[in-house]
């Protein structure tokens, strides 16, 4: 069949960024003032999740060496829940796919499986914590504070959400999910808070992003105040953070998706699905037909979030670990999102099909959209039907001439 005429451009929206982000941190674990609470030599621990948040390896390390500095003894506790098949196997292996290894911050990773059930919140909604989080001398919690893919609330993704599910392991993650998206809201920040008063929480350092993965603001929070001050970050969040350059596609092409890059795999904020039963989907962006051709290796086989597109490829399906990403997904109880969609062998057969299935759109005249992945949206191509609206853009910047799309051996070239 005939492809589409397509254009490169690089998507550069204004976004602001820190100078020395280390230093930031180092300022404000100095003007904290738990560590008068702390007695020398206390075993402190950090907290690191699955997420790609762009300089978590420079704020853990000059955390970890803040720490040493002032004589207690740093570890890290990987904290997030069901992420990593549940397994510290697993955790650590997604932490070292984030370059967050013992080598690469000079302490230990003490990974843990187990958690303690502490108590009930709400309607007896067990409240779970991390063995080694709960037998820990002090803990600080890190972050990043954005728009959640799943439900929206007065806090989403960030402090509190670390502590409540990510510090609750398997457990924890599978029993605040059990309510489904009206629960989260809810229950996240009661159980945060029952966890709060009864672990050593001793700080929080969120953190901020824009557009392009820099870090626009590193927060230092007491635990008393994550929950206020994560519904101020949380509004500068949302205003940074990215979107599709076009609001209407017949086809969104994703090359790779990933919990490297989402929760989801991909992003449902960028993408405008949520496919979670009997919720509305968002008005904005309207998008047809959504095609992932493959999943990033520091996914580690989870393709949470497969569901979401309605083409892939059979090299994707061909990485998915589906115990992991069943796993994952039964315990958020959206399952629809793991659902595998129509695959074929190559991409070009996948975006051929996703291209036929328009009906009476002439794919040549198909309004589509190649994006690398729904984090990094810097570099995308689109279709010649979309040049007049590029050109009304101006953080938009089309490099060379138009060219139509292109496989080598069944694969999109770049």
């Amino acid at each position: 069949m005939e492809f589409p005429l397509m254009y490169q451009a690089r998507f550069e929206p204004p976004a602001p960024a820190m100078a020395d982000v280390q230093a930031e941190v180092v300022s404000l674990l100095q003007a904290a003032p738990c560590w008068r609470k702390v007695r020398p030599g206390a075993r402190i621990g950090v907290t690191a999740g699955s997420r790609g948040i762009a300089d978590i390896v420079p704020i853990l390390s000059a955390t970890v060496k803040f720490i040493k500095d002032r004589g207690f003894e740093p570890y890290i506790i990987p904290a997030m829940g069901s992420h990593g098949g549940g397994t510290p196997e697993g955790q650590k292996k997604l932490l070292a796919g984030l370059g967050i290894t013992e080598e690469s911050l000079g302490v230990p990773i003490e990974a843990s499986g187990e958690a303690v059930k502490i108590g009930e919140v709400g309607l007896g909604v067990p409240v779970f914590v991390n063995r080694v989080a709960l037998e820990s001398q002090g803990l600080i919690i890190i972050n990043r504070v954005k728009p959640h893919t799943s439900f929206h609330a007065a806090v989403e993704s960030g402090l509190t959400k670390m502590v409540a599910v990510g510090l609750g392991n398997h457990q924890g993650a599978a029993a605040l999910h059990s309510f489904g998206i009206r629960g989260l809201g809810t229950f996240i920040p009661l159980a945060a808070a029952q966890i709060i008063e009864r672990l050593p929480v001793l700080y929080g350092i969120a953190i901020v992003e824009n557009a392009r993965e820099q870090t626009v603001q590193v927060a230092g929070i007491e635990p008393e105040q994550f929950y206020e001050r994560e519904q101020e970050l949380l509004k500068t969040a949302r205003r940074l953070m990215p979107a599709l350059p076009f609001r209407e596609l017949d086809l969104l092409v994703v090359r790779s998706m990933g919990k490297c890059y989402s929760g989801t795999g991909m992003d449902t904020n960028i993408i405008g699905r949520l496919r979670i039963q009997g919720e509305p989907e968002p008005e904005s962006p309207r998008i047809q037909r959504i095609a992932v051709l493959g999943l990033d290796e520091r996914s580690k086989g989870n393709a949470l979030g497969i569901g979401l597109a309605d083409f892939t490829t059979d090299r994707l399906l061909d990485k998915v670990d589906w115990t992991a990403t069943y796993l994952n997904v039964i315990s958020t109880t959206f399952v629809m999102r793991a659902m595998a969609p129509m695959h074929f062998a190559t991409d070009e057969e996948t975006l051929a099909a996703a291209l036929q299935s328009l009906g009476g759109i002439d794919s040549e005249k198909a309004r589509v959209l190649v994006v690398d992945n729904t984090l990094d949206l810097s570099r995308v191509e689109f279709s010649s039907a979309l040049v007049d609206e590029a050109m009304a853009q101006p953080h938009l910047t089309v490099v060379g001439d138009g060219r139509w799309m292109r496989f080598v051996d069944g694969k999109l070239v770049k």
